[in-house]
């Protein structure tokens, strides 16, 4: 291209107005086919801090959401396992009420130690391979019966757990914390237990007994069904806290999309102005490069 000295300046500054339209009309061209103002953080300028905080909240909710599931699930494990147990002491106090002679001790002591046994089976449930029942030993059994035995119907004795103390809590964003968990020595499980191993293993048992053995097995079952109600609370409590997430969730979504997103139509309108002020561009750099001589004689 040649160009006189006189026109290198206006031709030099046109040059640039060109290209930063073009560029501009570029850009604009790639936010209307992506609907966002940028692609990346370094495009949203001031924006990008605010996007970048909602992002992280976002993120945040989302794990807490997760954990939540979690936990709703674990505990519902544990209330249909109490309830299990809540069936298991009604069928017990049946066989209680049927027994009424010395003869029919014995088919009861059989059967005390059939309740038994299942009772331990329910309390070494396990959800997601963790033992549900063993406080922070998740990975161990919390109930063995195989040394344990009731000697007397009033002596508390957790000589069957295998645990620790721990009962297991989910933090919330908030502060707070919700405890979920139940070990075996919930003293109703203690109470069913200690019923049933004196009823199968008492060598003295005898039908003037049953009667106690009846009302703590009723304990038992106030306490455990007690503890279904609680576990329900909490997974009712966990569920209203995920909406509340969820929502939240929604509300950042809003303000990172305003943030993000551009107008359609707007942006359309802007594009073809561009368009317009490229042409005009391209003709009078076309009208300035082939200028000669002539043109000024």
């Amino acid at each position: 291209m040649a160009m006189r000295v006189a026109t290198f300046h206006t031709t030099s500054s046109l040059l640039d107005r060109t290209l930063t339209t073009q560029a501009r009309l570029a850009n604009i061209q790639k936010q209307e086919s992506t609907g966002l103002v940028s692609t990346d953080y370094a495009g949203l300028g001031s924006e990008a801090g605010s996007v970048i905080s909602l992002s992280a909240s976002i993120s945040t909710a989302e794990s807490n959401i997760s954990a939540a599931e979690t936990v709703i699930s674990r505990s519902d494990t544990i209330a249909s396992v109490l309830q299990d147990i809540t069936d298991l002491l009604t069928n017990a106090r049946s066989s209680v009420s049927a027994t009424s002679t010395s003869d029919e001790l014995q088919d009861l002591q059989t059967s005390a130690a059939e309740y038994l046994e299942d009772l331990e089976l329910l309390l070494n449930t396990q959800y997601q391979g963790r033992y549900i029942f063993s406080g922070s030993l998740t990975d161990t059994e919390p109930v063995d019966t195989s040394s344990y035995e009731a000697t007397d119907l009033t002596t508390v004795n957790t000589d069957y757990y295998q645990g620790d103390s721990y009962t297991q809590v989910i933090r919330l964003d908030s502060g707070t914390q919700v405890e979920y968990g139940v070990t075996a020595t919930l003293e109703g499980i203690e109470e069913a237990m200690r019923a049933l191993s004196y009823l199968a293993n008492s060598i003295t048992l005898t039908t003037s007994e049953l009667d106690d053995v009846d009302d703590l097995l009723v304990d038992a079952q106030d306490a455990i069904i007690t503890a279904t109600s609680a576990a329900g609370t909490v997974s009712s409590r966990l569920e209203t806290y995920i909406e509340n997430e969820e929502d939240y969730i929604a509300q950042m979504e809003d303000l990172a999309t305003d943030a993000t997103s551009i107008d359609i139509a707007a942006a359309a309108v802007e594009a073809t102005t561009y368009e317009t002020m490229l042409e005009a561009s391209y003709s009078a750099l076309s009208t300035i490069i082939n200028l000669s001589l002539v043109d000024y004689l």
